[in-house]
Protein backbone atom coordinates (compact mmCIF):
# COMPACT_ATOMS: atom_id res chain seq x y z
CA UNK A 1 0.00 0.00 0.00
CA UNK A 2 1.49 3.38 -1.00
CA UNK A 3 1.95 6.13 1.56
CA UNK A 4 -1.41 7.88 1.64
CA UNK A 5 -0.31 11.20 3.05
CA UNK A 6 2.09 11.61 0.12
CA UNK A 7 -0.28 10.41 -2.59
CA UNK A 8 -3.17 12.54 -1.36
CA UNK A 9 -1.25 15.63 -0.23
CA UNK A 10 -3.23 18.77 -1.20
CA UNK A 11 -1.93 20.80 -4.14
CA UNK A 12 -4.31 23.75 -3.76
CA UNK A 13 -5.55 25.90 -0.90
CA UNK A 14 -9.07 24.57 -1.39
CA UNK A 15 -7.88 21.00 -0.73
CA UNK A 16 -6.25 21.79 2.63
CA UNK A 17 -8.35 20.57 5.57
CA UNK A 18 -9.28 23.14 8.18
CA UNK A 19 -7.12 26.23 8.77
CA UNK A 20 -9.70 28.36 6.95
CA UNK A 21 -8.68 31.47 8.86
CA UNK A 22 -5.14 31.10 7.52
CA UNK A 23 -6.07 30.17 3.98
CA UNK A 24 -8.27 33.23 3.55
CA UNK A 25 -5.49 35.55 4.73
CA UNK A 26 -2.86 34.04 2.44
CA UNK A 27 -5.18 33.96 -0.54
CA UNK A 28 -6.11 37.60 -0.06
CA UNK A 29 -2.44 38.56 0.08
CA UNK A 30 -1.75 36.61 -3.09
CA UNK A 31 -4.75 38.05 -4.94
CA UNK A 32 -3.81 41.63 -3.99
CA UNK A 33 -0.10 41.05 -4.63
CA UNK A 34 0.78 42.12 -1.09
CA UNK A 35 2.66 39.04 -0.03
CA UNK A 36 5.03 39.29 2.90
CA UNK A 37 8.63 38.15 2.75
CA UNK A 38 8.77 36.03 5.90
CA UNK A 39 6.09 33.77 7.41
CA UNK A 40 6.13 31.73 10.60
CA UNK A 41 3.80 28.71 10.59
CA UNK A 42 3.42 27.29 14.09
CA UNK A 43 1.13 24.71 15.66
CA UNK A 44 0.78 21.00 16.43
CA UNK A 45 2.46 18.40 14.25
CA UNK A 46 0.76 16.90 11.22
CA UNK A 47 -1.86 19.61 10.74
CA UNK A 48 -0.70 20.97 7.36
CA UNK A 49 2.08 23.50 8.01
CA UNK A 50 4.53 22.14 5.42
CA UNK A 51 1.69 21.43 2.99
CA UNK A 52 0.50 25.03 3.25
CA UNK A 53 4.08 26.21 2.69
CA UNK A 54 4.40 24.13 -0.49
CA UNK A 55 1.06 25.33 -1.87
CA UNK A 56 2.13 28.92 -1.17
CA UNK A 57 5.43 28.27 -2.94
CA UNK A 58 3.52 26.91 -5.97
CA UNK A 59 1.17 29.88 -5.99
CA UNK A 60 3.93 32.53 -6.04
CA UNK A 61 5.80 30.72 -8.83
CA UNK A 62 2.84 29.46 -10.89
CA UNK A 63 3.21 30.44 -14.54
CA UNK A 64 -0.54 30.45 -15.25
CA UNK A 65 -1.79 32.29 -12.16
CA UNK A 66 -3.15 35.67 -13.21
CA UNK A 67 -3.55 38.84 -11.15
CA UNK A 68 -6.45 38.69 -8.71
CA UNK A 69 -6.24 34.91 -8.34
CA UNK A 70 -4.61 32.92 -5.57
CA UNK A 71 -4.76 29.23 -6.48
CA UNK A 72 -1.83 27.60 -8.33
CA UNK A 73 -2.74 25.81 -11.54
CA UNK A 74 -0.92 22.62 -10.58
CA UNK A 75 -0.15 21.91 -14.24
CA UNK A 76 2.61 24.27 -15.34
CA UNK A 77 6.26 23.22 -15.23
CA UNK A 78 6.97 25.23 -12.07
CA UNK A 79 4.02 23.69 -10.18
CA UNK A 80 5.00 20.21 -11.31
CA UNK A 81 8.65 20.60 -10.33
CA UNK A 82 7.70 21.94 -6.87
CA UNK A 83 5.28 19.06 -6.44
CA UNK A 84 7.99 16.55 -7.32
CA UNK A 85 10.51 18.29 -5.06
CA UNK A 86 13.11 19.05 -7.74
CA UNK A 87 12.55 22.77 -8.21
CA UNK A 88 15.70 24.89 -8.06
CA UNK A 89 13.71 27.84 -6.74
CA UNK A 90 12.17 26.10 -3.72
CA UNK A 91 14.51 24.82 -1.04
CA UNK A 92 13.17 22.70 1.83
CA UNK A 93 15.59 22.57 4.74
CA UNK A 94 15.21 20.30 7.74
CA UNK A 95 16.53 22.36 10.64
CA UNK A 96 16.75 19.24 12.81
CA UNK A 97 19.52 17.94 10.52
CA UNK A 98 21.07 21.32 9.74
CA UNK A 99 21.29 23.06 13.09
CA UNK A 100 24.64 24.85 12.79
CA UNK A 101 25.47 28.34 11.64
CA UNK A 102 27.55 26.98 8.73
CA UNK A 103 24.52 25.20 7.32
CA UNK A 104 22.52 28.42 7.43
CA UNK A 105 25.29 30.38 5.68
CA UNK A 106 25.81 27.75 2.95
CA UNK A 107 22.21 26.65 2.35
CA UNK A 108 20.30 29.87 2.94
CA UNK A 109 22.31 33.06 2.97
CA UNK A 110 24.52 32.28 -0.02
CA UNK A 111 21.63 30.85 -2.05
CA UNK A 112 19.37 33.80 -1.26
CA UNK A 113 21.70 36.11 -3.18
CA UNK A 114 21.05 34.20 -6.42
CA UNK A 115 18.19 35.16 -8.69
CA UNK A 116 15.38 32.64 -9.33
CA UNK A 117 16.20 30.18 -12.10
CA UNK A 118 12.70 29.82 -13.57
CA UNK A 119 10.11 31.11 -11.13
CA UNK A 120 9.34 34.56 -9.77
CA UNK A 121 10.78 34.00 -6.29
CA UNK A 122 13.21 31.82 -4.42
CA UNK A 123 11.33 30.19 -1.54
CA UNK A 124 13.07 28.80 1.55
CA UNK A 125 10.94 26.42 3.63
CA UNK A 126 12.74 25.74 6.91
CA UNK A 127 10.99 22.93 8.78
CA UNK A 128 11.37 22.47 12.55
CA UNK A 129 13.07 25.84 12.68
CA UNK A 130 13.18 25.76 16.50
CA UNK A 131 16.01 23.20 16.22
CA UNK A 132 18.47 25.79 14.92
CA UNK A 133 21.28 26.83 17.25
CA UNK A 134 21.43 30.34 18.68
CA UNK A 135 24.30 31.27 16.35
CA UNK A 136 22.31 29.95 13.38
CA UNK A 137 19.32 32.07 14.39
CA UNK A 138 21.59 35.11 14.67
CA UNK A 139 22.96 34.47 11.19
CA UNK A 140 19.43 34.08 9.83
CA UNK A 141 18.14 37.19 11.56
CA UNK A 142 19.66 39.81 9.28
CA UNK A 143 18.57 38.28 5.99
CA UNK A 144 15.02 37.69 7.27
CA UNK A 145 14.85 41.32 8.35
CA UNK A 146 16.06 42.65 4.98
CA UNK A 147 15.76 39.86 2.39
CA UNK A 148 16.23 40.39 -1.36
CA UNK A 149 12.95 41.22 -3.10
CA UNK A 150 12.95 37.86 -4.89
CA UNK A 151 13.20 35.80 -1.65
CA UNK A 152 10.38 34.36 0.46
CA UNK A 153 10.99 32.67 3.84
CA UNK A 154 8.51 30.21 5.37
CA UNK A 155 9.53 28.93 8.80
CA UNK A 156 7.62 25.99 10.31
CA UNK A 157 7.72 24.90 13.94
CA UNK A 158 5.84 22.84 16.50
CA UNK A 159 7.52 24.60 19.44
CA UNK A 160 7.11 28.32 19.00
CA UNK A 161 8.45 29.02 22.50
CA UNK A 162 11.91 27.90 21.35
CA UNK A 163 12.05 30.44 18.53
CA UNK A 164 13.78 33.70 19.52
CA UNK A 165 11.52 36.72 19.84
CA UNK A 166 13.73 38.60 17.37
CA UNK A 167 12.85 36.05 14.68
CA UNK A 168 9.14 36.01 15.53
CA UNK A 169 8.91 39.81 15.36
CA UNK A 170 10.23 39.82 11.77
CA UNK A 171 7.69 37.28 10.48
CA UNK A 172 3.98 37.11 9.89
CA UNK A 173 2.86 34.53 12.43
CA UNK A 174 0.18 31.99 11.49
CA UNK A 175 -1.11 29.67 14.24
CA UNK A 176 -2.39 26.31 12.98
CA UNK A 177 -5.03 24.29 14.80
CA UNK A 178 -5.78 20.60 15.07
CA UNK A 179 -8.17 19.23 12.49
CA UNK A 180 -11.65 18.23 13.64
CA UNK A 181 -12.69 14.54 13.52
CA UNK A 182 -15.51 15.44 11.11
CA UNK A 183 -13.08 16.88 8.55
CA UNK A 184 -10.74 13.90 8.94
CA UNK A 185 -13.62 11.49 8.31
CA UNK A 186 -14.48 13.38 5.10
CA UNK A 187 -10.88 13.12 3.91
CA UNK A 188 -10.68 9.40 4.72
CA UNK A 189 -14.02 8.79 2.96
CA UNK A 190 -12.62 10.52 -0.13
CA UNK A 191 -9.49 8.35 -0.05
CA UNK A 192 -11.58 5.19 0.35
CA UNK A 193 -13.70 6.20 -2.64
CA UNK A 194 -10.59 6.83 -4.74
CA UNK A 195 -9.20 3.44 -3.72
CA UNK A 196 -12.60 1.84 -4.50
CA UNK A 197 -12.92 0.31 -1.05
CA UNK A 198 -16.13 0.13 0.98
CA UNK A 199 -15.45 0.84 4.62
CA UNK A 200 -17.62 1.20 7.69
CA UNK A 201 -18.19 4.75 8.93
CA UNK A 202 -17.54 3.50 12.46
CA UNK A 203 -14.02 2.54 11.36
CA UNK A 204 -13.46 5.99 9.86
CA UNK A 205 -14.62 7.66 13.07
CA UNK A 206 -12.37 5.37 15.12
CA UNK A 207 -9.33 6.29 13.00
CA UNK A 208 -10.18 10.01 13.22
CA UNK A 209 -10.59 9.80 16.98
CA UNK A 210 -7.30 7.97 17.52
CA UNK A 211 -5.40 10.48 15.38
CA UNK A 212 -6.35 13.26 17.84
CA UNK A 213 -6.55 15.93 15.15
CA UNK A 214 -3.31 15.01 13.34
CA UNK A 215 -4.16 14.32 9.70
CA UNK A 216 -0.90 12.57 8.83
CA UNK A 217 -1.41 10.15 11.74
CA UNK A 218 -4.95 9.46 10.52
CA UNK A 219 -3.76 8.75 6.98
CA UNK A 220 -1.00 6.46 8.28
CA UNK A 221 -3.49 4.46 10.40
CA UNK A 222 -5.92 4.35 7.50
CA UNK A 223 -3.17 3.04 5.27
CA UNK A 224 -2.76 0.08 7.64
CA UNK A 225 -6.48 -0.62 7.38
CA UNK A 226 -6.43 -0.49 3.58
CA UNK A 227 -3.38 -2.76 3.56
CA UNK A 228 -5.67 -5.62 4.63
CA UNK A 229 -6.52 -5.84 0.93
CA UNK A 230 -10.24 -6.37 1.36
CA UNK A 231 -12.76 -4.54 -0.80
CA UNK A 232 -15.15 -4.26 2.13
CA UNK A 233 -13.80 -3.48 5.60
CA UNK A 234 -15.87 -3.47 8.79
CA UNK A 235 -15.11 -3.02 12.47
CA UNK A 236 -13.97 -6.60 13.00
CA UNK A 237 -11.45 -6.45 10.17
CA UNK A 238 -10.13 -3.03 11.20
CA UNK A 239 -9.53 -4.18 14.79
CA UNK A 240 -6.87 -6.55 13.45
CA UNK A 241 -4.53 -3.63 12.69
CA UNK A 242 -5.82 -0.63 14.63
CA UNK A 243 -4.66 0.06 18.20
CA UNK A 244 -7.14 -1.35 20.70
CA UNK A 245 -9.54 0.91 22.51
CA UNK A 246 -12.22 0.22 25.06
CA UNK A 247 -14.88 2.86 24.53
CA UNK A 248 -17.71 0.37 24.93
CA UNK A 249 -16.30 -0.91 28.24
CA UNK A 250 -15.75 2.66 29.46
CA UNK A 251 -19.37 3.54 28.68
CA UNK A 252 -20.53 0.37 30.40
CA UNK A 253 -18.49 1.24 33.50
CA UNK A 254 -20.02 4.73 33.70
CA UNK A 255 -23.50 3.23 33.31
CA UNK A 256 -22.81 0.93 36.29
CA UNK A 257 -21.70 3.94 38.34
CA UNK A 258 -24.83 5.92 37.47
CA UNK A 259 -27.02 2.96 38.45
CA UNK A 260 -25.00 2.37 41.68
CA UNK A 261 -24.28 -1.20 40.54
CA UNK A 262 -21.01 -1.81 42.39
CA UNK A 263 -21.02 -5.56 41.76
CA UNK A 264 -21.26 -5.18 37.98
CA UNK A 265 -18.57 -2.46 38.02
CA UNK A 266 -16.15 -4.70 39.96
CA UNK A 267 -16.91 -7.63 37.65
CA UNK A 268 -16.16 -5.51 34.59
CA UNK A 269 -12.91 -4.33 36.20
CA UNK A 270 -11.76 -7.91 36.64
CA UNK A 271 -12.76 -8.81 33.09
CA UNK A 272 -10.53 -5.99 31.85
CA UNK A 273 -7.70 -7.30 34.01
CA UNK A 274 -8.16 -10.84 32.63
CA UNK A 275 -8.02 -9.48 29.08
CA UNK A 276 -4.75 -7.68 29.75
CA UNK A 277 -6.17 -4.18 29.36
CA UNK A 278 -3.91 -1.31 30.38
CA UNK A 279 -5.69 0.39 33.26
CA UNK A 280 -3.77 3.60 32.53
CA UNK A 281 -5.29 3.77 29.04
CA UNK A 282 -8.69 2.73 30.37
CA UNK A 283 -8.62 5.56 32.93
CA UNK A 284 -7.79 8.01 30.13
CA UNK A 285 -10.89 6.88 28.25
CA UNK A 286 -13.04 7.21 31.37
CA UNK A 287 -11.71 10.72 32.02
CA UNK A 288 -12.28 11.78 28.40
CA UNK A 289 -15.90 10.61 28.45
CA UNK A 290 -16.57 12.27 31.80
CA UNK A 291 -15.03 15.47 30.46
CA UNK A 292 -17.43 15.25 27.53
CA UNK A 293 -20.40 14.93 29.92
CA UNK A 294 -19.11 17.79 32.09
CA UNK A 295 -18.71 20.15 29.13
CA UNK A 296 -22.12 19.17 27.80
CA UNK A 297 -23.64 20.08 31.16
CA UNK A 298 -21.77 23.38 31.26
CA UNK A 299 -22.88 24.44 27.79
CA UNK A 300 -24.51 22.37 25.02
CA UNK A 301 -22.23 22.11 22.02
CA UNK A 302 -19.12 23.23 23.93
CA UNK A 303 -17.44 19.81 23.71
CA UNK A 304 -17.81 19.74 19.93
CA UNK A 305 -16.32 23.24 19.66
CA UNK A 306 -13.29 21.99 21.59
CA UNK A 307 -12.86 19.04 19.23
CA UNK A 308 -14.16 16.40 21.64
CA UNK A 309 -16.09 14.19 19.24
CA UNK A 310 -16.48 10.42 19.60
CA UNK A 311 -18.31 9.79 16.36
CA UNK A 312 -21.99 9.39 15.63
CA UNK A 313 -22.55 5.99 17.27
CA UNK A 314 -20.81 6.75 20.56
CA UNK A 315 -22.16 10.29 20.71
CA UNK A 316 -25.71 8.98 20.91
CA UNK A 317 -24.91 6.70 23.85
CA UNK A 318 -22.90 9.39 25.64
CA UNK A 319 -25.78 11.87 25.25
CA UNK A 320 -28.19 9.34 26.74
CA UNK A 321 -25.80 8.71 29.63
CA UNK A 322 -25.38 12.44 30.27
CA UNK A 323 -29.13 12.75 30.87
CA UNK A 324 -28.84 10.30 33.79
CA UNK A 325 -25.51 11.55 35.17
CA UNK A 326 -25.95 14.45 37.64
CA UNK A 327 -23.22 17.05 37.38
CA UNK A 328 -22.08 16.63 41.02
CA UNK A 329 -21.69 12.89 40.45
CA UNK A 330 -19.84 13.51 37.17
CA UNK A 331 -17.40 15.91 38.84
CA UNK A 332 -16.75 13.53 41.74
CA UNK A 333 -16.05 10.65 39.34
CA UNK A 334 -13.80 12.88 37.23
CA UNK A 335 -11.77 13.97 40.25
CA UNK A 336 -11.54 10.41 41.55
CA UNK A 337 -10.28 8.95 38.26
CA UNK A 338 -7.78 11.80 37.78
CA UNK A 339 -6.46 11.11 41.25
CA UNK A 340 -6.26 7.39 40.51
CA UNK A 341 -4.34 7.99 37.27
CA UNK A 342 -1.56 9.69 39.26
CA UNK A 343 -1.14 6.88 41.79
CA UNK A 344 1.57 4.25 41.56
CA UNK A 345 0.57 0.76 40.33
CA UNK A 346 -0.60 -1.57 43.11
CA UNK A 347 0.47 -5.15 43.71
CA UNK A 348 -3.01 -6.16 42.53
CA UNK A 349 -3.41 -4.11 39.32
CA UNK A 350 -7.20 -3.94 39.37
CA UNK A 351 -7.55 -3.14 43.09
CA UNK A 352 -7.29 0.70 42.88
CA UNK A 353 -9.96 0.81 40.19
CA UNK A 354 -12.15 -1.60 42.20
CA UNK A 355 -11.93 0.72 45.22
CA UNK A 356 -12.72 3.78 43.10
CA UNK A 357 -15.80 2.32 41.41
CA UNK A 358 -17.17 0.93 44.69
CA UNK A 359 -16.78 4.36 46.30
CA UNK A 360 -18.48 6.07 43.37
CA UNK A 361 -21.33 3.56 43.31
CA UNK A 362 -22.10 3.58 47.02
CA UNK A 363 -21.31 7.05 48.36
CA UNK A 364 -24.30 9.24 49.04
CA UNK A 365 -23.35 12.15 46.88
CA UNK A 366 -23.90 10.03 43.78
CA UNK A 367 -27.62 10.14 44.52
CA UNK A 368 -29.65 12.45 42.31
CA UNK A 369 -28.82 16.01 43.30
CA UNK A 370 -29.94 19.31 41.92
CA UNK A 371 -27.10 21.48 43.15
CA UNK A 372 -24.02 21.64 40.90
CA UNK A 373 -20.63 21.17 42.55
CA UNK A 374 -17.84 23.69 42.04
CA UNK A 375 -16.05 23.23 38.73
CA UNK A 376 -12.60 23.95 40.16
CA UNK A 377 -10.60 21.05 41.53
CA UNK A 378 -9.08 21.87 44.93
CA UNK A 379 -5.55 20.92 45.77
CA UNK A 380 -5.55 17.55 47.44
CA UNK A 381 -3.93 17.28 50.87
CA UNK A 382 -3.36 13.73 52.04
CA UNK A 383 -4.51 12.80 55.52
CA UNK A 384 -2.22 10.78 57.73
CA UNK A 385 -5.13 9.22 59.59
CA UNK A 386 -7.20 6.50 58.02
CA UNK A 387 -10.82 7.29 57.39
CA UNK A 388 -13.36 4.81 58.69
CA UNK A 389 -16.26 3.62 56.60
CA UNK A 390 -19.28 5.82 57.07
CA UNK A 391 -22.77 4.56 57.86
CA UNK A 392 -25.84 6.42 58.98
CA UNK A 393 -27.55 5.59 62.27
CA UNK A 394 -30.27 3.60 60.56
CA UNK A 395 -27.62 1.64 58.62
CA UNK A 396 -28.46 3.19 55.28
CA UNK A 397 -25.66 4.52 53.12
CA UNK A 398 -27.62 6.72 50.69
CA UNK A 399 -29.83 9.63 51.60
CA UNK A 400 -31.69 10.92 48.57
CA UNK A 401 -33.88 13.63 50.11
CA UNK A 402 -32.53 17.18 50.04
CA UNK A 403 -31.69 18.78 53.37
CA UNK A 404 -34.13 21.50 54.48
CA UNK A 405 -33.15 25.16 54.30
CA UNK A 406 -31.77 26.52 57.58
CA UNK A 407 -30.51 29.95 58.52
CA UNK A 408 -27.09 30.50 60.10
CA UNK A 409 -28.47 30.43 63.64
CA UNK A 410 -30.17 27.06 63.13
CA UNK A 411 -27.02 25.62 61.56
CA UNK A 412 -24.94 26.88 64.50
CA UNK A 413 -27.30 25.17 66.96
CA UNK A 414 -26.68 21.81 65.29
CA UNK A 415 -22.96 22.30 64.70
CA UNK A 416 -21.84 20.77 68.04
CA UNK A 417 -23.58 17.53 67.01
CA UNK A 418 -21.61 17.59 63.77
CA UNK A 419 -18.34 17.87 65.70
CA UNK A 420 -19.27 14.98 68.00
CA UNK A 421 -20.21 12.67 65.12
CA UNK A 422 -17.25 13.55 62.94
CA UNK A 423 -14.82 12.87 65.80
CA UNK A 424 -15.80 9.17 65.72
CA UNK A 425 -14.27 8.85 62.27
CA UNK A 426 -11.42 11.32 62.32
CA UNK A 427 -10.19 13.16 65.43
CA UNK A 428 -8.21 15.85 63.60
CA UNK A 429 -11.16 16.60 61.33
CA UNK A 430 -13.18 17.67 64.34
CA UNK A 431 -10.48 20.21 65.18
CA UNK A 432 -10.52 21.54 61.60
CA UNK A 433 -14.28 22.07 61.76
CA UNK A 434 -13.91 24.07 64.96
CA UNK A 435 -11.85 26.53 62.96
CA UNK A 436 -14.53 27.39 60.45
CA UNK A 437 -17.73 29.38 60.57
CA UNK A 438 -20.82 27.60 59.19
CA UNK A 439 -23.26 29.74 57.25
CA UNK A 440 -26.83 29.17 56.15
CA UNK A 441 -27.99 25.93 54.50
CA UNK A 442 -29.84 26.84 51.31
CA UNK A 443 -30.92 24.79 48.26
CA UNK A 444 -28.97 21.79 49.49
CA UNK A 445 -25.70 23.71 49.85
CA UNK A 446 -23.99 24.31 53.19
CA UNK A 447 -21.52 27.19 53.12
CA UNK A 448 -18.41 27.06 55.31
CA UNK A 449 -16.00 29.98 55.83
CA UNK A 450 -12.37 29.30 56.67
CA UNK A 451 -9.59 31.59 57.76
CA UNK A 452 -6.76 29.28 56.70
CA UNK A 453 -6.35 27.60 53.34
CA UNK A 454 -4.92 24.35 54.73
CA UNK A 455 -8.09 23.91 56.83
CA UNK A 456 -10.28 24.32 53.78
CA UNK A 457 -8.15 22.00 51.66
CA UNK A 458 -8.40 19.38 54.38
CA UNK A 459 -12.18 19.40 54.13
CA UNK A 460 -12.06 19.10 50.34
CA UNK A 461 -9.63 16.18 50.34
CA UNK A 462 -10.96 13.31 48.25
CA UNK A 463 -10.65 10.91 51.19
CA UNK A 464 -12.35 13.27 53.65
CA UNK A 465 -15.21 14.78 51.70
CA UNK A 466 -17.35 11.57 51.68
CA UNK A 467 -17.15 11.43 55.49
CA UNK A 468 -18.08 15.09 55.72
CA UNK A 469 -21.06 14.97 53.43
CA UNK A 470 -22.42 11.72 54.89
CA UNK A 471 -22.15 13.03 58.46
CA UNK A 472 -23.76 16.33 57.53
CA UNK A 473 -26.59 14.45 55.85
CA UNK A 474 -27.22 12.59 59.11
CA UNK A 475 -27.28 15.76 61.21
CA UNK A 476 -29.27 17.98 58.88
CA UNK A 477 -31.63 15.31 57.63
CA UNK A 478 -30.95 15.13 53.92
CA UNK A 479 -28.57 15.18 50.96
CA UNK A 480 -26.36 18.26 50.71
CA UNK A 481 -23.10 19.51 49.24
CA UNK A 482 -20.42 21.76 50.67
CA UNK A 483 -19.39 25.19 49.42
CA UNK A 484 -16.21 26.61 50.96
CA UNK A 485 -14.66 30.07 50.98
CA UNK A 486 -11.62 31.80 52.48
CA UNK A 487 -11.78 34.91 54.66
CA UNK A 488 -8.47 36.10 56.10
CA UNK A 489 -10.32 38.52 58.38
CA UNK A 490 -12.52 35.83 59.89
CA UNK A 491 -12.64 36.02 63.70
CA UNK A 492 -12.41 32.58 65.31
CA UNK A 493 -12.04 33.63 68.93
CA UNK A 494 -15.67 32.86 69.63
CA UNK A 495 -15.81 29.42 68.02
CA UNK A 496 -18.92 27.35 68.40
CA UNK A 497 -19.07 25.20 71.55
CA UNK A 498 -18.93 21.43 71.27
CA UNK A 499 -21.83 19.67 73.02
CA UNK A 500 -21.59 16.49 75.03
CA UNK A 501 -18.19 15.36 73.79
CA UNK A 502 -15.95 18.36 73.32
CA UNK A 503 -12.62 18.29 71.58
CA UNK A 504 -9.88 18.79 74.22
CA UNK A 505 -8.50 22.28 74.37
CA UNK A 506 -4.97 23.27 75.26
CA UNK A 507 -4.32 24.02 78.96
CA UNK A 508 -4.24 27.61 79.99
CA UNK A 509 -0.93 29.30 79.66
CA UNK A 510 0.50 32.07 81.74
CA UNK A 511 1.35 33.91 78.59
CA UNK A 512 -1.14 34.81 75.88
CA UNK A 513 -1.35 32.07 73.25
CA UNK A 514 0.28 32.86 69.94
CA UNK A 515 -1.90 33.75 67.00
CA UNK A 516 -2.13 32.13 63.59
CA UNK A 517 -1.42 28.51 62.68
CA UNK A 518 0.77 27.84 65.76
CA UNK A 519 -2.01 29.01 68.06
CA UNK A 520 -4.50 26.70 66.35
CA UNK A 521 -2.20 23.71 66.74
CA UNK A 522 -1.59 24.45 70.42
CA UNK A 523 -5.31 24.80 71.00
CA UNK A 524 -5.94 21.39 69.46
CA UNK A 525 -3.15 19.30 70.88
CA UNK A 526 -2.20 21.09 74.10
CA UNK A 527 1.09 22.58 75.26
CA UNK A 528 2.53 26.02 75.21
CA UNK A 529 5.00 28.01 73.22
CA UNK A 530 8.46 28.37 74.80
Amino acid sequence: MPTLYRDYRPQKFADILGQNHLKITLQNELASDKLGQAYLFCGPRAVGKTTMARVLAQAVNCEKRVAGESEPCGECSNCQSIKKGNSLDVMEIDAASNTGVDNVRDNVISSARLAPSRGKMRVFIIDEVHMLSLSAFNALLKIIEEPPRHVLFILCTTEIHKVPATIISRCQRFDFKRISPTEIVKKLSFIAAQEKIEISREVLEDVARQSAGHLRDAESLFGQVLALGAKKIGVEEAELVLPRHHHQEALEMLEHIVKHNAGAAVTLTNQLADNGVSFKNFLEELVTMLRKIMLQSAQPGLAEKLGLDFGEQLEIRISELAQEFPLPACLRALRRFLELAQEKPASIPQLPLEIAVVELCLLSDLAIASTPAPLSTPKTVRSSSASAPVKTENNTSVITASAPDLDATEVAARWPEVLVKIKKYNHSLSFVLQNCLPQALSAGVLSLRFKYKFHRDRILDASIRPIMETTLAEVFGGQLSIDTSLDENLELDATLPVANNPVPLAPESKTPPPSGVLGSLLESFGGEAV
